[in-house]
């Protein structure tokens, strides 16, 4: 993203969510506010009827489909296994790349005893708190911790903060990975990993080679990573899983569980009356800190 303006792909995120949140019913990924994270362009696409008929259209629906159900599911995969640590009594929630997820508004309050940290570039930030400002006060255990994580490291932004590297924490890293080099979310991997406690959990989300896809998923990856170029954030980290899980052994890191695109719809959307899938272009992740 460039310096002085918020991520175009974090308003673009919260979109996709409001639209998920306005067309099914019920929403794949529950967020009442996703809506009110939107820009003002965002909102006229989502309010006009002839562009909301345009996205049901096929071969766009599919597509676009595609696109819904990744956004969605990475925020809902991720949350199930936030709620499963909070409830085992984890008290440290990091969203890194916080973009404009609307947690704050819509569970933060609910577990004062536990501190949340949103660490994101300043730009993006600096939006994500006015928008918040805007629609209640921003509730007490949340933190917000600048950062370029081009420029500068995970722990030393955590540093800066109120962040307790001797207590468990839960790390979140949704939509980022895919923007980054992949020599820079290695290197944010092994500093986390410096950074957090053993038995500490990590959730990210990244993109296979446009190679390894087939037909639709294939073209419409190539077609994605012209429109995010286009945005002036263009998708630049990929990984092969196999190499991935390798190097996360070597970072320290025990892979819990990785779904491809088949397995996040046999989670998720198996017997949904919607037929939609999960893009293959994407995969979960899930990692504890050994």
């Amino acid at each position: 993203m460039k310096t002085g303006r918020a991520s175009n792909t974090a308003q673009a995120a919260a979109a996709i969510r409001a639209y998920d949140n306005l067309s099914n019913q019920p929403p794949l990924f529950h967020d009442a506010y996703a809506i009110k994270m939107t820009s003002p362009a965002w909102r006229f696409v989502l309010s006009n009827k002839v562009l909301m008929r345009l996205l049901k259209t096929q071969p766009v629906r599919r597509a676009w489909d595609l696109l819904v159900t990744q956004v969605a599911l990475r925020s809902a995969y991720s949350e199930d296994w936030l709620y499963e640590a909070l409830n085992r009594g984890v008290k440290q929630y990091v969203m890194i790349g916080a973009g404009l997820d609307s947690f704050a508004l819509r569970a933060a309050a609910q577990y004062p005893d536990v501190k949340i940290y949103e660490v994101d570039h300043p730009d993006t930030q600096a939006l994500k708190i006015s928008v918040l400002s805007e629609h209640g006060k921003i509730p007490e255990n949340v933190e917000f911790v600048p950062i370029n994580f081009e420029q500068e490291k995970l722990s030393e932004a955590l540093k800066k903060s109120s962040y307790d590297a001797n207590q468990i924490a839960y790390f979140s890293w949704l939509g980022t990975t895919h923007y980054l080099k992949p020599e820079t979310t290695l290197s944010t991997l092994k500093d986390l990993a410096s950074c957090a406690t053993t038995n500490s959990e990590v959730v990210f989300d990244y993109s296979v080679p446009y190679q390894h896809l087939q037909g639709i998923e294939r073209l419409g990856t190539m077609f994605l990573s012209q429109v995010t170029h286009l945005l002036n954030e263009p998708i630049m980290g990929f990984f092969n899983t196999q190499q991935l899980h390798d190097l996360m052994w070597n970072l320290g890191y025990l892979v819990l569980e990785d779904l491809s695109g088949t397995d996040i719809t046999e989670r998720y959307l198996v017997g949904s009356k919607k037929g939609m899938q999960h893009t293959d272009a994407a995969h979960l992740i899930r990692l504890q800190i050994i």
